[in-house]
């Protein structure tokens, strides 16, 4: 599974850094909990694999 994400939203919630990214040709935003951009795209990418979220554009074709 191909996904491209990126941040949309970088922000601190009772002291603890989070940020949102966007599943790229979907609507899907997830909340992830983390120090560096690395880390939360990479937490995304699991989050996304384990929901079964496939990155599909509009239209039904692959990215």
């Amino acid at each position: 599974m191909s996904l491209e994400l990126e941040i949309i939203e970088d922000y601190l919630q009772h002291g603890t850094r989070r940020l949102r990214v966007r599943v790229r040709g979907t609507k899907y935003v997830l909340n992830v909990r983390a120090e560096s951009a690395e880390e939360a795209l990479d937490k995304a990418r699991r989050m996304a694999e384990k929901l079964g979220i496939s990155g599909l554009k509009r239209g039904g074709t692959r990215p």
